[in-house]
């Protein structure tokens, strides 16, 4: 039977050996070595060695001839190199490289349960005789002293599996020096803490002798250091052995390198040391009256080991095995910042772990005791009241006197006996918000009702312990029970509904809102439904038919059924486009809502308006004649102030913004698809004016929320806009709610310039690249010229007579899209036209009278829109209708359109998504196809790819970015590439 045994054998040069060998074992024969073994054989189906004896294989393999030969010899081959090789260098080279790995490998022998064998050199066979037993656990050293008549004798044994053995007279063979390894008969002892030299003496003797002159020196050297590393027997002096109580001691201080830091120590009685000590034991030798007596404290190594293993759960790291720190910051004060915070987090623990806290080498005292905050809250009014108090050790110090320092950003502040309490960064981060937008008031911490989402993420509490019902309503986005009132006369879908629903949240909580639908679902409906609630206990002169009339302050309405005046008019600014849609919405959904329409050269101007104000439920305006009535508007408290296409208040300095600023009302409501057009300034402004102070100053929006997010630095930051904007916009988009709309198909054509065209186009752009790149490096770069030279790019990849009228050639864009045309109007199909240029609709305009095609035109200089859009709509013969983008990208349903044709890629993509809502919207019962013409290879083909790059800020935040805002220099230079 073959097996793997280890045998142990003498090298010439090299000295004893530890050789893996296969042996093979027959009846009453010498055991057979087959060959050694090495890992070359861990794949042989012949020798299934276990996992256990290929790490023994392996780590002997190291010290086999052939692997020294390699590590040590220069020569070419094995026998020349031990040849030539020098007992000197292989005893203090070659040797200590040999004993290291023999002792690694005798765990790993034990472990895999090898059978070890000697093996004489001057013999050739091995028998079981020759069998080594070598012990799984580790012999001692037991030293036995005695001092007598002024002469102290020793003498050594070994502690071996509870018994002692005598080395007098017995054969001992050293195998390793340091830490020895010992073989005495047919035993093989092995030692951590001992070399072999130390045995010698005793193998002729039986014990060495110290002369009187060197007892001291003896007692204090050798005794103590056998005491701290071995068992120790004696006579004629004392050996006890101390119990102390112990405890850890954490010391904030500073490394080698002079960084914060923190150093364990351990401390038993009065004796403190590092954990880095190695020794368990700690000897004291007291000499007091010519005695001596060795006290020998045992450390708690367990006990030890859990306290370092205590502090890295709590997170920190091990720098070196007494000090720890804290990973994340190079910056000396922020880790000392950090380290005193984890202090102050983890002292319940630390001191129940029976750990001590200390400082030294700062000049400053840091608090290093914990802290707990407790917060009181209620709601009262519009405010919450927020009392909290800090309780740092024996000190109570109200939350709001640490406001200042959270919003200046300061860690430090003095508690009452000079130490330095240094605030959690976490604070910085969880309450900055609602310190800054709090009040401090009777020691309170007040903060506006507008805030309350604010509570939520601090993690205060949870939201439902101190929140309104009606709150938490907004909050969760949940149904609320309002019912639709029944006498509004439509049939609301269900996502109007919720929209009505959420609106009136908004209003029982004294919120403004953002209603910010995709064009097309209804903004106006559900803002029609809303005011019927609310006005749906009042009346007004004529009621159940709507005129629409406007008094003078000498007209008299109907006194009997006049509007109750305890509920005032609700105001609606719009751009003048849309009046006529507001009328007739309102008059088809509720005509019991008496509405003033406030518009044209003839209205009413004076401070007595409110006179006339008070007998409506609903006054219609424009964003001019707000700005130019304000005067008049302000005389009169409207219930609500609601803006249309409210992207008309973008501006935070322009005068509509100011105007709309000031009308006084209680509650403000603004509608948008597009609430961001430029940037999220525009998200400011809007946000600003229906809840007043709830994204702060437009300086602390910028420095806070606009250059950060549109630099993409901080995802905190934009999550927590989102947090604070949440509850008080609403957007749905058609792909979420209109799920009856039929399928809408957007295609890309690429046109191809004509040759004419084609060099027209080269040569401006050749023209304007050098100067446009030139203008964008200066300081105050001028914007205007860039848009500029760049639509005269965009005109031209449309078609160059709009910028040249002596061109003559034409366009390749336009042929096709006047090809297109004539084939849906053949096909009996309705087609939207749109460009952001009037002169291109005309070009067209022209070519649809040469083929007497029917069309209808709709631009900015259009003086009657209602007669072109119901030329459109109600003219089945009228197939095709130019609107030039600006005009025609709001207020407008014209579903009887299934074809949508945009001319010229827009900066804004926005202002594209308006256009295509004006066929697919609730009520298109057709498949609408929209194409979008680009010329290839212009600044058209690449203003498309642009958009789509800008874009994530836009779905972030609801918004639709204009480029030329945030365009950057290589942008622009591969637009004119």
């Amino acid at each position: 039977m073959e097996k793997l045994i280890i045998v142990i054998t003498q090298k010439k040069k090299l000295g004893y050996m530890f050789i893996p060998h296969i042996a093979d074992f027959q009846p009453n024969t010498p055991i057979k070595l087959v060959e050694p073994a090495v890992p070359g054989l861990f794949n042989s189906k012949e020798y299934p060695f276990t996992e256990e004896e290929k790490k023994v294989i392996q780590q002997l393999y190291n010290i086999n001839e052939k692997s020294i030969f390699k590590i040590f010899s220069k020569e070419k081959t094995l026998k020349l190199f031990f040849d030539k090789l020098n007992a000197g260098y292989a005893t203090t080279h070659i040797r200590p490289y040999i004993e290291k790995h023999i002792v690694s490998s005798l765990p790993l022998i034990i472990e895999a349960g090898t059978p070890v064998y000697y093996k004489d050199p001057n013999y050739s066979n091995l028998y079981e005789s020759d069998r080594i037993e070598l012990n799984r656990e580790p012999a001692d050293a037991l030293f036995l002293f005695n001092l007598e008549q002024n002469t102290l004798t020793y003498t050594l044994k070994i502690f071996s599996r509870d018994k002692t053995l005598d080395l007098h007279d017995r054969e001992i063979t050293e195998l390793t020096t340091e830490p020895a390894i010992l073989m005495i008969e047919n035993n093989l002892y092995w030692f951590k803490n001992i070399d072999s030299k130390k045995f010698r003496p005793f193998k002729e003797k039986y014990h060495i002798s110290i002369p009187e002159r060197s007892i001291d020196t003896y007692m204090s050297k050798f005794v103590k250091k056998c005491l701290l590393n071995h068992r120790v027997e004696a006579s004629g002096f004392t050996i006890s052995d101390a119990s102390y109580s112990h405890r850890a001691v954490l010391s904030l201080e500073t490394d080698l390198a002079r960084k914060p830091a923190l150093t364990l120590r351990f401390r038993y009685g009065d004796k403190e040391f590092l954990p880095n000590t190695r020794s368990p034991v700690f000897v004291y030798l007291n000499t007091a009256d010519g005695k001596y007596t060795f006290t020998r404290l045992q450390r708690d190594i367990p006990w030890e080991n859990n306290i370092k293993e205590l502090l890295i759960s709590l997170g920190l790291n091990e720098l070196n095995d007494s000090q720890y720190s804290l990973a994340g910051t190079d910056d000396e004060t922020g880790l000392l910042y950090s380290l005193v915070s984890w202090i102050n987090k983890n002292s319940p623990e630390l001191k129940m772990s029976g750990i001590e806290i200390t400082q030294k080498h700062f000049e400053k005292t840091y608090f290093t005791n914990n802290i707990k905050v407790d917060f009181y809250y209620h709601e009262k009014n519009n405010w919450f009241d927020i009392d909290a108090l800090v309780k740092a050790g024996d000190f109570e110090i109200p939350f709001y006197k640490f406001r200042k320092h959270i919003i200046e950003n300061k860690r430090e502040y003095e508690l009452p006996d000079g130490s330095i309490f240094i605030i959690p960064e976490e604070w910085f981060t969880r309450y900055y918000d609602i310190l800054f937008h709090s009040e401090v008031e009777d020691e309170s911490i007040k903060l506006n009702r507008v805030f309350f989402q604010l509570l939520n993420a601090s993690d205060l509490a949870p939201v439902e312990h101190f929140l309104s019902k009606r709150i938490l309503s907004l909050y969760r986005h949940t149904e609320s029970k309002t019912r639709v009132p029944a006498s509004i006369k439509a049939d609301l879908r269900p996502y109007q509904k919720e929209g009505f629903k959420w609106l009136h949240t908004l209003y029982k909580n004294s919120f403004g809102g953002i209603l910010a639908d995709d064009m097309g679902l209804g903004k106006t409906l559900q803002t029609i439904t809303l005011l019927v609630k609310l006005y749906e206990n009042s009346n007004a002169a004529g009621a159940g038919e709507n005129k629409h009339v406007q008094l003078s302050l000498f007209d008299t309405p109907v006194k009997s059924k006049a509007v109750k005046r305890n509920v005032p008019a609700s105001l609606i600014v719009m751009p003048t486009s849309l009046i006529h849609n507001w009328q007739s919405e309102i008059k088809r959904f509720a005509p019991q809502l008496k509405t003033y329409i406030y518009t044209g050269n003839k209205r009413l101007k004076t401070k007595d308006i409110g006179k006339i104000l008070r007998h409506y439920h609903v006054v219609l305006t424009t964003y001019g004649i707000v700005r130019n009535d304000i005067d008049y508007l302000t005389t009169y408290d409207f219930l609500y102030a609601i803006l249309d296409e409210s992207q008309y208040i973008k501006n935070p300095s322009s005068k509509t913004y100011k105007a709309v600023s000031e009308i006084r009302s209680k509650h403000r409501l603004v509608l948008t698809g597009t609430p961001i057009e430029n940037s999220l300034t525009d998200l400011w402004a809007q946000m600003n004016f229906v809840n007043d102070g709830l994204l702060g100053s437009y300086s602390h929006f910028r420095k806070h929320y606009i250059k950060p997010i549109t630099k993409g630095e901080n995802e905190k930051t934009q999550k927590k806009l989102q947090l604070l904007i949440d509850p008080f916009i609403l957007r749905r988009t058609k792909e979420m709610v209109a799920t009856e709309l039929p399928p809408l198909t957007e295609q890309v054509v690429l046109c191809d310039m004509t040759t004419e065209q084609k060099e027209v186009y080269e040569r401006e752009k050749s023209g304007a690249r050098n100067e446009l790149l030139n203008i964008f490096d200066k300081v105050n770069n001028d914007a205007i010229f860039i848009f500029k030279a760049l639509t005269r790019l965009r005109q031209i990849a449309n078609h160059p007579v709009l910028v040249d009228k002596n061109y003559s050639a034409s366009s390749g864009k336009y042929e096709q899209v006047i090809s297109g045309i004539e084939d849906i109007v053949s096909e009996k199909h309705k087609v939207l036209v749109f460009s952001s240029f009037v002169k291109d609709l005309e070009l067209i305009e022209g070519q649809l009278k040469q083929k007497k095609i029917r069309y209808s035109k709709l631009t900015g200089a259009t003086t009657n829109r209602k007669e072109a859009i119901g030329k459109f709509t109600t003219d089945d013969d009228c197939r095709v209708f130019l609107i030039s983008l600006k005009a025609g990208g709001v207020g407008l349903n014209l579903v009887e359109a299934d074809y949508v044709f945009m001319l010229n890629p827009w900066w804004n993509p926005a202002a594209e998504s308006q256009a295509i809502n004006r066929a697919h919207r609730i009520g298109q019962t057709k498949k609408v196809f929209v194409y979008k013409f680009l010329s290839s290879e212009t600044i058209e083909e690449k203003i498309a790819h642009l958009q789509k790059k800008k874009q994530d800020l836009a779905d972030t935040f609801i918004t639709s970015e204009n480029l030329l805002k945030i365009i950057t220099k290589e942008e622009l230079k591969n637009l004119l590439t």
